[in-house]
């Protein structure tokens, strides 16, 4: 219980503090930003960036057993192994739901360090298998952060079969025994092998690169069930145990003492329900969405035998032209600089051309295309010193205008720190971050989540 009230209070700590930034102004935002008391549109995830939240997650790590066997002071005593798979989707930045299926293995022992009643020498392992889902809470954006703790809570179901060992007989299903005289007249049933759990549990984060994370997660599971060990209420009579079944009561009590004889003297606590934790080292794998742009598609003449058409009269055919309306040369597919080919180009002049890269939703991480598309600019740029580069921010609508702005901004910025990260000269750098105020396309609003780069000729 101490772990679930701790779990709990940092929750709300976490989640207050998160509240409280939220209601202040995002660093940079420009002094023409709309009032905060305007209505502005509320943000809708786009369907083209679904799959882009969507993140596969997979664990290993030890699981503990919490219950009558072990002293209820004594943590991570008896650990076994514990596994997991499972899916997690970003709602927003902060707030995503989690899939999770375990795989874990459970153990608990009296004569062992940490059990709770070495002379009752009871004993069990289980098999678990369970399915949950929760929300969690990250305190920090890891979209631009690369560590962050988090929290999470759920509900779940899960499979468990206790079982124990006796001699060299091999484990043998503790529920089927009857160890409690279920089934007998006057005693129980058998008790369900599933039952509810309540995940609850914390974590950090930390982001290795763009698609994969690493998290270190503590898990622990309140359940609906006192027989995930198979003790829970009071000795039966062993002579009605015996004559059912005289291996049961083998397992109902195997101290070195004489059978507890007291109808009321107890072998569990029923009051209190079991539980079990998992600590797990687990790895996050972001889904990159597939291109999410169609480019439209550019009219292309199918040059007529001896009678090819050349607007630009530059002496590439509009069929192989990349720029058929600007003078260019065959070294460059017939624009005025080098064509990267995979790139959108949306803008070309005689001295300059305009290529343009996406974002995701309200980020401001470059993509797999975008990287594609930087590298062909870095490789221009290297090849004549003599050129200069203007980058261009901008965003949806989705948003307030102040945190567009701010978006807008950190897009600009990042495709600058990238093409100085090959070391491009800073002064041929401009740059400028326009938010929402100019959109490309309406309806498509991914259109608009882009940085404009224009490579000039002196």
């Amino acid at each position: 219980m101490k772990i679930i009230r701790l779990s709990i209070l940092c929750l709300g700590i976490l989640i207050t503090s998160n509240a409280i930034g939220q209601q202040l102004p995002p660093p940079g935002t420009p002094s023409v930003a709309k009032k905060t008391d305007e209505k502005q549109p509320k943000k809708k995830p786009a369907k083209t960036d679904n799959i882009s939240k969507l993140s596969i997650t997979g664990g290993i790590g030890i699981a503990n057993y919490v219950g009558d066997l072990i002293k209820g002071n004594t943590a991570f005593q008896q650990s076994s192994y514990s596994g997991s798979i499972g899916l997690n989707y970003a709602f927003i930045p902060n707030l995503s739901a989690r899939f999770d299926i375990g795989f874990h293995n459970v153990q608990g022992y009296d004569s062992k360090e940490g059990g709770a009643h070495p002379e009752r020498n009871l004993s069990f392992r289980s098999k678990i298998i369970e399915f949950s889902l929760a929300a969690e809470f990250t305190l920090m954006n890891m979209d631009k952060h690369k560590f962050s703790p988090y929290l999470f809570a759920g509900i779940g179901v899960f499979n468990f079969n206790p079982r124990a060992y006796y001699g060299a007989g091999g484990t043998h299903g503790l529920r089927e025994l009857g160890t409690e005289g279920q089934g007998l007249a006057g005693y129980p049933g058998m008790y369900s092998t599933m039952a509810v759990e309540y995940p609850l549990g914390f974590g950090f984060k930390y982001a290795i690169n763009k698609k994969i994370m690493l998290l270190g997660e503590f898990n622990y599971r309140g359940s609906g069930t006192d027989y995930l060990d198979d003790v829970s209420t009071y000795y039966p009579d062993k002579a009605l145990l015996d004559a059912k079944n005289p291996t049961t009561s083998k397992f109902t009590y195997r101290g070195n003492g004489p059978y507890p004889k007291n109808p009321t003297l107890k072998r569990g606590d029923a009051s209190n329900k079991d539980g079990y934790y998992t600590t797990q080292l687990k790895v996050a794998y972001k889904l990159q969405a597939g291109k999410n742009k169609k480019t439209a598609k550019a009219e292309v003449k199918i040059p007529v035998k001896n009678n090819e058409s050349d607007r630009d009269n530059d002496g590439v055919a509009d069929a192989f032209d990349k720029c058929p309306d600007v003078v260019g040369s065959k070294e460059n597919s017939g624009c005025p600089l080098p064509f990267i080919e995979g790139a959108e180009l949306t803008a070309v002049s005689p001295d300059s051309m305009t290529y343009r890269i996406y974002f995701d939703l309200d980020r401001s991480l470059l993509t797999s295309d975008a990287f594609k598309t930087l590298q062909g600019i870095v490789t221009i740029l290297k090849a004549d010193n003599t050129l200069k580069i203007s980058i261009a921010g901008h965003s949806d609508n989705t948003g307030t205008s102040a945190v567009n702005m701010q978006l807008s901004a950190e897009r600009a910025n990042i495709t600058r720190d990238y093409l100085l990260s090959y070391n491009i000269p800073a002064e041929k750098i401009i740059t400028a971050h326009y938010g929402e105020t100019i959109p490309v396309d309406e309806a498509q609003q991914w259109r608009n989540r882009r940085v404009e780069i224009t490579i000039i000729k002196n």
